[in-house]
């Protein structure tokens, strides 16, 4: 017999969700054939096997059970694309394990959609002819499912543009990166009517996932314990940069977090990567406490969230990267400022010391000095000079002067500077050794005066750093085309976070401390084309080595 023009009884209501046409297209048929349970296959191509969408009167664990192509009942007629009817005791059933079962497939052409199903434990209840009947109602409930398909999608997907252009605009208002994407994460949960959404973020160095945002977990879910990628299905997401989405989490390869969402009810579940160019900067998922297979559109919409929430991140990068450009600017800006001001302290202590020098060579006229004296005379001569380079420096630093490049032996450098402060380590306790290298002298292509005032810096801090005294190493040695000054203290040492800053502009560990001798050490070792080590460790004391290009014509030794 066959039925009638909408023998479904359809209204237009049950066009605006396929789930409710599909429950009364299942409760017509139960009525129809006089059966206790009916249910709605939907075909996967992804696994390529049959899984329940909608189901009356069926046990939970037959709803969870996947029907592979050819398996039983439901198998035969999705391989076949015929419908059939079979006792239960001769051939396996989709709905339960006695009775009798008859199914029909649904089909748009030459694709299988589904199956229906209908059952009972009655045996051998469904007589020849029935299976057409069945076959008939499938091929009108195809069209009139295909109708409510297409009307959901058109909600689904204004719906979607709606919730994307407003992450968009959260993006767009410049609203903070958590802020967006805990609506992102929101958002995900609303559109598929999921029980759980998660973000997560990855650490690329650990190669870890950090769970950053959740939306319906519980509080165990939200403590969870960084995860890191090899022991997840998530690190497939991240590495492949593919959507990953499971129908019965239960059948999948188990992990730490898939354990974890089973004990939040979850049983399908549906991961997308925060991709960007350079590769994945986390994870974005949902999860259904019912069974549900996600669509190929539910998952692009969830790329196209993902993608925003990696957009709001590397927004956020950007931001702290032009920060700290600004801070730069700033830095500079003040250490212009202080240039012009050395500069013109400058050229009013230069004449007064003109004056002193020309008086110096007056006052020591017609003198008889010891030979001690006569040499610490001769010093003080040396250092009023040398003062006097120190502020034609400063006044030549807004025009960026280069050293001025000449034979420099390093061991003159370094013998200069420890008769410069004899006095000074003395009165601190602090036991003074020199160590170089033997044989001639050690030669370096350099400003001679610049250097002294670097080495006599780095003098100074160790001396600072030995409060109850110690012992001060003073070095240089040749090793291949370069020249190493070495500066070794017994003092307190220091943690690397501050090594590392040591010659940054205006970082004192003293109050009175201007923190400008060390940027001027690096300034100077740089302009002579060097570079600079430092090893340090607390209550270790600190070495500081230059190393510096040799002069052209010397030989290494």
């Amino acid at each position: 017999m066959k039925p009638q023009r909408n023998a479904l009884g359809v209204i237009p209501s049950d066009l605006a969700a396929p789930q409710r046409f599909a429950r009364k297209f299942l409760q017509v048929v139960l009525k129809r054939f006089g059966v206790e349970r009916a249910a709605l296959y939907l075909f996967n191509p992804n696994l390529g096997d049959l899984e329940i969408d909608e189901a009356v009167g069926v046990a939970a664990k037959w709803k969870e059970r996947r029907v592979a192509l050819g398996q039983g009942v439901v198998g035969w007629v999705g391989s076949r694309g015929e419908a059939a009817r079979a006792d239960l005791r001769k051939t396996a059933g989709g709905l339960g394990r006695e009775g009798s079962e008859m199914a029909a497939p649904l089909s748009e052409g030459e694709s299988l959609v589904g199956v229906i199903v209908v059952g009972t434990k009655k045996k051998n209840y469904f007589k020849e002819g029935q299976e057409q009947e069945l076959a008939d109602l499938a091929k009108e409930a195809m069209g009139w499912l295909a109708l409510a398909w297409k009307v959901a999608g058109a909600q689904e997907e204004g719906e979607r543009s709606a919730a994307l252009a407003g992450v968009g605009a959260a993006i767009g208002a410049e609203e903070t990166s958590s802020a967006i994407l805990a609506k992102v994460t929101r958002e995900a949960a609303r559109l598929c009517g999921a029980n759980l959404a998660s973000l997560f973020l990855l650490d690329a160095k650990s190669e870890t996932l950090r769970l950053e945002v959740s939306e319906g977990a519980s509080k165990r879910y939200q403590a969870q314990p960084v995860i890191h990628m090899s022991e997840t299905a998530l690190g497939y997401v991240v590495r492949r940069q593919k959507p990953w989405s499971v129908s019965h989490i239960s059948q999948s390869p188990q992990d730490p977090h898939t354990e974890l969402i089973q004990k939040e009810g979850i049983h399908s579940f549906l991961a997308v990567p925060l991709a960007e160019k350079k590769g994945a900067l986390g994870i974005l998922c949902v999860g259904t406490r019912r069974v549900h297979r996600f669509s190929d559109s539910e998952t692009r919409l969830f790329q196209g969230l993902a993608g925003l929430a990696a957009a709001a991140l590397q927004r956020t990068k950007l931001a702290v990267q032009l920060g700290q450009t600004e801070l730069e600017l700033r830095q500079r800006e003040r250490l212009s400022s202080l240039g012009m001001l050395a500069a013109e302290v400058a050229h009013e202590v230069r004449n007064p010391l003109a004056v002193i020098r020309m008086l110096w060579h007056t006052a020591i006229r017609g003198l008889c000095p010891t030979e001690e004296q006569g040499r610490d005379l001769q010093l003080i001569e040396t250092k009023l000079g040398q003062m006097n380079g120190i502020l034609d420096r400063v006044l030549n630093l807004a025009r960026s002067a280069d050293p001025f490049m000449g034979e420099v032996d390093a061991k003159d450098v370094m013998e200069e500077v420890a008769l410069l402060v004899r006095i000074k380590l003395s009165a601190s306790k602090i036991r003074l050794s020199l160590n170089f290298q033997k044989g001639g002298p050690i030669r370096i292509r350099g400003d001679r005066s610049q250097l002294e005032q670097a080495v006599l810096n780095l003098v100074l801090n160790a001396q600072e750093s030995m409060t109850e005294g110690g012992q001060l190493q003073l070095g240089a040695v040749r090793k291949g085309e370069e020249v190493v000054f070495v500066v070794e203290d017994s003092g307190k040492g220091m943690k690397k976070e501050v090594a590392d800053r040591l010659f940054e502009p205006f970082l004192s560990g003293r109050p009175e401390g201007t923190g400008l001798g060390m940027a001027l050490v690096r300034r100077t070792v740089e302009a002579h084309g060097g570079r600079l080590r430092i090893k340090s460790k607390p209550g270790k004391g600190t070495k500081v080595e230059m190393w510096l290009p040799a002069w052209a014509d010397s030989k290494a030794s």
